[in-house]
């Protein structure tokens, strides 16, 4: 299938919306994979933010603008996000607001990565496919974001050879400089990165994650991607069998509260394109203060 660039327009048209409220310092403050010392090659000003070096504000623009502005430097803005994107036919699912997951999946990316690049970060993607490792170059601009949407959407409903956790574990062994790794998966994928493998990516690098709901099974029509067809009803519909599987829903998220509090990662999940950009405030604003773990929230 060829990518519509819609999406390319899509996700500016969205962006555009946020140009001027939190997008466009979502990447300030605290990060283990921020550059550490100082380049002296001067980049831009931006307005002072609580945990800013006051060594760096420049008080003359500051006197001529009226609000306090600090110096930014090349290294304190390229970090490097590497996000990690889950495959399968499993994507093929809808959420529990009948949207596509493969299409919110691919928006998540768009959208995080287009305001990542728009914060002066390089980013690169991987996903789970063959035994070997395939992961793009870091850089930045709409050139590279057109490039890794259509290698995305070409692969996304294809299942991998190897898992997501596997995934995981090889860029944190291949890729040799500090990331920001930001996970885009459903909640059963989240579920599958084991605790250890969490809290080995976190010891060198930030790790954020977005979880993509899934539409129940029971409790109303559900359609079977495997077979090709609607359940049967008095299985759908099947109350007992509803309960089951709430309270497998609620063992779930609670392992992935479990691991990603241990583990100092942060976590969000999404049902909708229209949350994607609100989320993802929330998740870099709870990350940076140490708010970690999984808080089901009402975007």
């Amino acid at each position: 299938m060829n990518i519509d660039y819609e999406y390319l327009s899509r996700i500016r048209r969205a962006v555009a919306l946020y140009t001027n409220k939190k997008t466009s310092n979502i990447l300030d403050g605290d990060f283990h994979s921020i550059h550490k010392g100082r380049s002296m090659e001067f980049d831009d000003l931006k307005e002072y933010n609580i945990g800013d070096d006051v060594h760096d504000i420049d008080w003359k623009s500051s006197s001529r603008m009226g609000t306090t502005l600090v110096r930014r430097y090349v290294t304190d803005r390229r970090h490097n996000v590497m996000f990690v994107c889950d495959c399968g036919r499993k994507m093929l699912g809808d959420t529990p607001k009948g949207e596509s997951k493969r299409e919110v999946a691919l928006m998540t990316f768009g959208m995080l990565a287009y305001i990542t690049g728009r914060n002066g970060a390089d980013f690169a993607l991987t996903y789970p496919g063959e035994s070997n490792l395939s992961v793009s170059m870091f850089k930045s601009g709409p050139e590279h974001l057109e490039a890794l949407l259509y290698e995305y959407e070409k692969h996304i409903e294809s299942d991998g050879k190897i898992s997501l956790e596997q995934t995981l574990k090889n860029v944190i062994s291949a890729v040799h400089k500090k990331m920001i790794i930001i996970v885009i998966s459903d909640m059963d994928g989240i579920a599958s990165i084991d605790g250890n493998v969490m809290r080995a990516v976190t010891t060198d690098h930030d790790l954020l994650a977005i979880g993509i709901e899934d539409a129940m099974l029971t409790g109303g029509a559900a359609f079977d991607n495997d077979l090709g067809r609607y359940e049967k009803r008095f299985l759908s519909f099947n109350d007992k069998l509803h309960k089951l599987e709430l309270e497998e829903r609620e063992m779930v998220n609670n392992i992935i509260a479990d691991n990603t509090k241990h583990s100092k990662v942060s976590l969000v999940s999404v049902s909708a394109q229209s949350e994607i950009i609100d989320s993802a405030i929330v998740l870099f604003e709870r990350y940076r203060h140490g708010n970690y773990g999984y808080i089901k929230t009402t975007i």
